[in-house]
């Protein structure tokens, strides 16, 4: 349901009916946020404190995937060591791909918030993709697709003239929250699924893209909630879009509690 009128073509899902539902998780946000950015402002936010935070979303990222490198061993990668047990070089990649469009992300976020692109989508998959598919590496696909384990049958490649405006247009609406416009990127992304490889990669760097834009921290999603995290995004696809909007206010939440050390 979407009280407001805000229309979004199908598969796409507008959140900001959402608002009032969530209304006491949202303030509880903003106000964790508000002290993560007066913690940051004073130089309280250690950045050895914010590097480990990049590791661990780095490594859950990839796990949830099924990237089988630790959180050990994806650090060694993103220090530009190799670790030992004949890890595959896909996986390496991964994880250095994921690092640096972490870190591009953050870079371009600094300067506050901007509307997010198409080209932003592009660049971060891009990046994602580097030395794994080097001819589909941010490019839309051209074809169909299906995602595993699930029924739901993302569209042809022919209605992403239509779609990618419009899930861009709902993700830059600023009096719509941010914590529900990043979690409306994220599922948007996933549900149309432009690309033949990396959809769920790319989709939670465009969530944590919108939050840092709006000066939240990162939200991780890890992979031990993998399960209750595709169950929410299934049932988002049923229009009941409030299980996977509680599920990344909650993993925010846990993030900023974890560098505000409460």
């Amino acid at each position: 349901m979407n009280p407001s009128g805000f229309q979004l073509p199908e598969p796409l899902r507008p959140f900001e009916g959402l608002q009032a539902v969530l209304s006491g998780e949202l303030r509880q946000l903003d106000e964790l946020c508000d002290r993560y950015n007066e913690e940051k402002g004073a130089g309280r936010v250690l950045p050895n404190a914010a590097e480990a935070l990049r590791v661990e979303l780095t490594y859950h990222s990839n796990a949830i995937e099924g990237n089988t490198l630790s959180l050990r061993e994806t650090q060694l990668v993103i220090e530009g060591r190799t670790p030992p047990g004949g890890k595959s070089m896909r996986e390496l990649y991964e994880a250095r791909n994921h690092d640096r469009a972490l870190r591009d992300i953050e870079n371009r976020a600094a300067s506050g918030w901007t509307p997010i692109l198409e080209s932003d989508i592009l660049r971060v998959h891009g990046m994602v993709l580097a030395d794994i598919d080097p001819t589909w590496a941010g490019r839309f696909r051209d074809g169909r697709v299906l995602i595993a384990g699930t029924r739901f049958v993302p569209p042809g490649s022919q209605k992403f003239a239509q779609l990618i405006p419009a899930l861009l247009a709902a993700a830059n609406r600023t009096l719509v929250h941010p914590v529900l416009r990043a979690t409306e990127i994220h599922y948007n992304l996933v549900a149309v699924h432009p690309f033949n490889d990396g959809n769920g990669r790319t989709s939670r760097l465009m969530m944590n893209d919108l939050l840092l834009r709006s000066g939240y921290p990162c939200a991780i999603i890890e992979v031990g909630e993998r399960a209750e995290y595709l169950q929410a995004l299934a049932q988002a696809d049923s229009d009941r879009c409030e299980p996977i909007a509680r599920f990344v206010a909650n993993s925010l939440a846990r993030t900023m509690q974890r560098i505000l050390g409460d």
